[in-house]
């Protein structure tokens, strides 16, 4: 596979993976938890820190599986088809447990967005949101096997795996830079943003799961 290629396949799922409304809320209610902004920054930059340390554990499964499977070669590939057609039909699952719950989308907020000073507990609120985070993972784990599989050299792949774990974190660590950058009116805009998402999250949690169902049933009935 080509870098070109490996890219054009993993951008769309790593965009997906990113698409995580609780990831996005978990990191506002850090943002803007009572307290200085320096405190407020500190809260969002040990988030960023638990999320991170569950991608780079999602990472080294994901590449322990994918050099164990025989690499990726020119026409069908019935190793990728088996695992992108049982990952769409998990998000096909995922998709109908969404749509069948119960309660509207701006009901008690999840005990995991609670706001708190603590810095060590905005850390475990990132590695529990990241880590419970299924649509995220399901659409990781097929583009960390076309980077494992992929049989570029070393530095291609550290750049195509650092750049999934980027991408995947986008709402913790871009929300945190766009504070840092325009401090109280990036602030202010993003609890406006907080609140849409939070009236809106299962419909984004659902749209999500099942476009990318669709993509991961494309892709694994091409490659049959």
């Amino acid at each position: 596979m080509s870098e070109a290629s490996l890219w054009q396949r993993l951008l769309p799922l790593a965009l997906g993976a990113a698409v995580s409304p609780l990831l996005l809320l978990g990191q506002l209610a850090q943002l803007t938890a009572p307290g200085s902004t320096g405190r407020a920054l500190g809260r969002g930059a040990a988030y960023l820190l638990g999320t991170l340390l569950v991608v780079l554990v999602w990472s080294g499964c994901g590449g322990w599986i994918a050099a164990r499977l025989p690499a990726r070669q020119p026409g069908p590939d019935p190793v990728a088809a088996v695992l992108e057609l049982m990952l769409a039909l998990a998000l096909v699952c995922l998709t109908v447990r969404i749509v069948c719950r119960l309660g509207p989308d701006n009901g008690p907020e999840p005990a995991a967005l609670v706001r708190s000073p603590s810095l060590l507990r905005a850390w475990l609120q990132g590695l529990s949101l990241m880590a419970a985070n299924i649509t995220s993972l399901v659409l990781f784990l097929p583009a960390s096997q076309d980077v494992g599989r992929s049989g570029l050299p070393l530095p291609q792949q550290g750049l195509a795996w650092l750049g999934l774990d980027a991408i995947t974190l986008l709402p913790a660590w871009l929300t945190l830079l766009l504070v840092v950058l325009s401090g109280p009116v990036g602030a202010e805009s993003l609890r406006r943003l907080g609140g849409w998402v939070s009236s809106h999250r299962r419909a984004i949690d659902g749209g999500v799961a099942a476009a990318f169902a669709l993509v991961l049933l494309g892709r694994g009935l091409a490659e049959l």
